[in-house]
């Protein structure tokens, strides 16, 4: 046992961290289809994830707890919600992925998870230590601070990511629905928006008359560019620790900061550095105070903390 343990946890954080990396990389592959509007970027999504989602259920034998959501009041209410949010976030990370503001996208996704904390201390009542508090403040003035002295940044698109963001990841810990029944139920709920969409409006998915093979090639694989980080997080998330899995969540915005410096060529200001820097270290905080709090509760405990933190981690 204690042989596989270690080797599971490996595997599950490499796990987890692929698919941190894939999706702040995913920013080259949407620019790649620039030729295409990021609205009909977005339908595209929608509709290939789902029938990627739909195979890959079929394979696995799971689409019945997507029908038994669908046809459970509470969770249908909670994924068309999430639904909407998703769709929000999809589509301004499209626009700032094809339009040259990935340190925004990145940004956004920093500042999620405070939005997370302050819903559940508002909505659920989560008591809020004053390490937390201080973090929140700090994370608070590094956004003032960006919206005021950043100029070069579109303030809107790291504020519409983190937002949505933080809101969807507190709608997807109230549901009881496993991520790939979540994510199907809510991808089918936007596949029926896109269909009334295109039935009673403007809103088309012609690619344009600069789009050649190659971007309906790409385009082919939109389902698989977006379900494939998803299959790595569910598999990754048994195997390892929450601590562990709240400490990757920096790969993301990391990834997407060095693909706004290496292939956007993008510049941040003095300032924008300042105030990057005072948001991540209030996630830091964040991150870090728990698990020292938990250290100090473990070293007075009867029961050896690796034993209990092992059990937090199994399947």
């Amino acid at each position: 046992m204690s042989t596989v343990r270690p080797r599971a946890t490996v595997l599950g954080g490499a796990a987890m961290a692929l698919a941190n990396v894939i999706l702040g990389a995913s920013s080259l592959y949407w620019r790649a289809l620039s030729h295409v509007s990021p609205t009909a970027l977005l339908g595209y999504r929608i509709l290939i994830s789902l029938v990627t989602l739909g195979v890959a259920l079929a394979v696995l034998k799971r689409i019945k707890p997507v029908f038994d959501a669908a046809f459970n009041g509470r969770l249908l209410l909670l994924h068309l919600m999430a639904a909407v949010l998703v769709s929000a976030n999809w589509l301004t990370f499209i626009w700032g992925s094809v339009h040259g503001h990935v340190l925004e996208t990145g940004l956004g996704y920093l500042i999620a998870p405070a939005v997370t904390i302050v819903l559940g201390a508002g909505v659920m009542r989560e008591r809020l230590d004053p390490v937390r508090v201080v973090a929140l403040v700090l994370c608070l003035i590094g956004i003032i601070l960006l919206i005021a002295r950043s100029h070069e940044l579109e303030w809107w698109v790291y504020v519409t990511i983190g937002t949505t963001w933080g809101i969807y990841s507190f709608l997807k810990k109230l549901t009881t629905a496993d991520p790939f029944t979540g994510l199907t139920l809510e991808t089918a709920i936007l596949a029926v928006g896109v269909g009334v969409a295109i039935l009673a409006s403007t809103y088309s998915l012609a690619p344009g008359p600069d789009a050649d093979t190659s971007d309906f090639v790409l385009l082919a694989l939109c389902g698989v560019v977006s379900v494939t980080p998803l299959w790595l997080i569910s598999f990754g998330a048994k195997k390892i620790t929450l601590s562990t899995a709240g400490f990757l969540q920096y790969v993301l915005p990391t990834t997407q900061l060095v693909v706004a410096l290496v292939f956007y060529g993008q510049q941040p200001s003095g300032n924008t550095l300042v105030s990057y820097a005072t948001v991540w270290l209030s996630l830091i905080l964040i991150l870090v105070y728990p698990l020292l709090h938990t250290r100090r509760a473990g070293n007075t405990a009867t029961k050896p903390p690796a034993l209990a933190e092992d059990r937090r981690a199994g399947p």
